[in-house]
């Protein structure tokens, strides 16, 4: 016996219709086990804690003057070409940036090493 058909576009119709019904049975049946999931934990009415007694105000942290280093990337920004009202956002990041840049760059420095 032959085959039933030998019309490509036939057949991708046929392949892409079953791979989409298995998908949307996937899809059913992820969210049937995300209802039923025993593992999932049961929020339950928390019983209020006893508010703290006064806290002590929190010492606020000097206000850094960082006038300076928008101006220098500013100038920076302009030495490109662009112009300063081009800076949508100057904020400082946490110091652990230059501990991680330090690191990647020790790794790729030693990659070309060898």
């Amino acid at each position: 016996m032959g085959p039933v058909t030998t019309n490509p576009w036939l057949i991708a119709v046929i392949n892409m219709t079953i791979v989409f019904g298995v998908l949307a049975a996937l899809g059913v049946l992820m969210k049937i086990i995300q209802m039923v999931d025993p593992t999932q934990k049961k929020t339950a009415n928390p019983v209020a804690a006893p508010a703290p007694a006064a806290a002590p105000a929190a010492v606020a942290a000097p206000v850094q003057d960082d006038s300076e280093i928008i101006a220098v990337i500013a100038a920076a920004v302009a030495a490109l070409g662009h112009s300063a009202e081009e800076i949508a956002c100057v904020r400082r990041l946490p110091e652990t940036g230059w501990t991680q840049n330090a690191r990647i760059e020790a790794i790729s420095v030693r990659k070309e090493c060898f």
